[in-house]
């Protein structure tokens, strides 16, 4: 689990696993399928401009279905729920919206450009498998979509590849609400006289540096003592007035940062298990959690992640064998459907919520009646699609070629 690959210079802006890995996965996905137009005498600029189509649709999507999935547990009790709903910065999009939205987007954009629908969609859905491999990479570096406990009663592995997950991560706070494992009582809030029901402490809070905990108190001293001397000099007023401008900027920091860690000023009343005599310290805090871990648990994204490019592998395959056109997206969504079914019963982070099954096992036997329907009507269809013309390059473009 490494939700951050690293902070850009500078600006100390971080780059998210999760996201870099999408942005991977379009990028050479693209790449891949631009080069298989060109292969098959197709206008890779069409493909190009798909690209960004499918990623808006896509994005949108994912983000649309995860949110009208998981709106009640995650989002409504929000602060600003809209606001949280917009923010899929930490991952959080639902791959069948992503995929449902980015192929009704890019058949209507390949309807308007009057070209073969069949025939772009064989070249592009090779590289949507490619790119689907990366974005569960980053499901594995952001800690999401993990699989089930593979640890028999007896404490032994049931697999040689189990995993587990550090202290606060997605799959440890679930088991510990499943109670699957149990943590020391110093790692579990429970404010008094608070409707909030127990929780963990949160890892953030315990990775602040001294600086970032104590910062907000210490700008108030400072600025307190700052007016009180002012004061005492006789400054002027408006220099006064200044500072207790900041000042008061500064108290309504301190009472945000305060209320953020009110968690953590709550495990630190424990006693130091180092010494007795004196309350834990945020550090120790830190090296406990660091002691606890998930339980073993299957890799569930890395079977995803093999799933993915096998698939990728076994479309260009047929793309390169098919007599008929059509056949490798009707492939992609009758096969698909089947392994993502499979990856689900190892999978443990979705809720058995439509009619006993998870959400995404309800669209897989949508969709694989959807493509079974599909390769019926290619079948009684012409082998070859009556828009698929060859790709001819302006004659600019071929001059270039040419001189090349």
């Amino acid at each position: 689990m490494y939700p951050e690959l690293f902070t850009i210079p500078f600006i100390d802006w971080p780059v998210k696993s999760y996201g870099a890995m999408l942005t991977l996965g379009f990028l050479t996905g693209v790449w891949l399928c631009m080069k298989r137009a060109e292969h098959v005498k197709a206008d890779p600029d069409i493909i190009l401009n798909v690209g960004f189509v499918s990623l808006l649709c896509g994005v949108g999507g994912g983000r649309l279905f995860f949110v009208l999935h998981y709106w009640e547990t995650s989002f409504a009790s929000r602060p600003n729920p809209i606001l949280a709903a917009l923010d899929c910065t930490s991952g959080g999009l639902e791959y069948y919206g992503g995929l449902i939205c980015a192929a009704i987007g890019t058949v209507s954009y390949l309807a308007l450009k009057k070209v073969s629908v069949r025939m772009y969609l064989d070249i592009l859905f090779p590289g949507a498998a490619w790119g689907l491999a990366f974005g569960r990479i980053g499901c594995l570096l952001n800690g999401c979509c993990w699989g089930g406990i593979c640890v028999a009663p007896n404490g032994q592995a049931t697999v040689p590849w189990g995993i587990t997950f550090p202290y606060g991560s997605p799959a440890e706070v679930r088991q510990w609400e499943n109670r699957q494992i149990t943590l020391p009582a110093e790692l579990i809030v429970s404010i008094p006289n608070s409707r909030t029901q127990p929780f963990l402490l949160p890892h953030e809070l315990i990775e602040q540096s001294p600086e970032e905990r104590e910062g907000p108190s210490a700008d108030v001293r400072r600025l307190q003592r700052d007016v009180e001397e002012a004061k005492a000099l006789g400054l002027e007023s408006k220099d006064i007035t200044e500072l207790e401008d900041k000042l008061k900027v500064a108290q309504q920091k301190q009472k945000k940062h305060l209320a953020r860690n009110v968690a953590l000023a709550s495990s630190m009343h424990f006693p130091s298990r180092v010494d007795g005599a004196r309350p834990i310290t945020a550090s120790e805090l830190g090296d406990l959690a660091h002691e606890h871990r998930s339980q073993l648990v299957h890799p569930a994204q890395i079977y995803a992640v093999i799933n993915a490019f096998l698939l990728s592998w076994l479309l260009l395959e047929i793309a390169n064998h098919r007599k008929r056109h059509g056949v490798v997206f009707a492939t992609m969504v009758m096969l698909y459907p089947i392994t993502r079914t499979i990856l689900e019963v190892v999978r443990v982070d979705n809720p058995h919520d439509s009619a006993g099954l998870t959400i995404s096992q309800a669209v897989s036997v949508g969709m694989f009646i959807f493509g079974a329907l599909y390769m019926l009507y290619l079948y009684k269809s012409p082998v070859r699609s009556p828009a698929a013309v060859p790709f001819i390059p302006p004659p600019a473009e071929a001059d270039d070629a040419e001189s090349s």
